[in-house]
């Protein structure tokens, strides 16, 4: 995986869910090979089997890479918010998979989504000053809260975008 010479800003990956795990773990071994990454999953993605194994086949310093690795876990908006907040404008890169997933809760209004999603950003906004930030993020299940999503997008330095998978079999033309 090829990292975009991204220093200090904030880089956007938008992908399916599905895959979002896949695309995190590449991600975080190409960094933990560089040095410490603060990872904020609000999706529970992030899964540590995979990420263990795919250490493993680029190294054999597992234990040192492993703890190289620092995971926090959101299961509210408000949670990521917090999250986002404690976290030191360190230099190490700042990996946040799946952020909005907590915002699409049908329970969070609107109003305080968007007023959270802000807050966010801005926190954002102060740790990309020492450090590069990448969120992978998924694309939005809702049209109503489509507005969560744009405003992530908006605020990327760098925007990516990865290739839908299809969804079934495409018969090929014939002629």
């Amino acid at each position: 995986m090829l990292l975009p010479s991204v220093s200090g800003g904030l880089c956007v990956v938008v992908g399916e869910r599905p895959s979002m795990g896949d695309t995190a773990t590449r991600l975080l071994v190409e960094l933990a090979l560089r040095g410490t990454v603060l990872v904020m999953d609000g999706g529970n993605r992030l899964q540590a089997y995979p990420l263990a194994r795919a250490l493993r086949q680029r190294t054999t310093r597992i234990h040192l890479l492993s703890q190289r690795v620092l995971v926090r876990r959101a299961f509210t908006a408000y949670q990521m918010l917090a999250l986002l907040e404690s976290a030191p404008g360190a230099a190490s890169p700042l990996v946040i998979v799946d952020p909005l997933a907590t915002f699409y809760d049908e329970t969070l209004a609107p109003a305080p989504a968007r007023w959270l999603a802000q807050r966010c950003l801005q926190e954002v906004e102060r740790l990309k000053q020492a450090a590069p930030v990448f969120i992978l993020l998924g694309r939005c299940p809702s049209p109503e809260r489509r507005f969560l999503h744009d405003m992530v997008c908006q605020k990327a330095d760098t925007l990516f975008f990865e290739a839908e998978e299809s969804s079934g079999a495409v018969q090929p033309p014939l002629f």
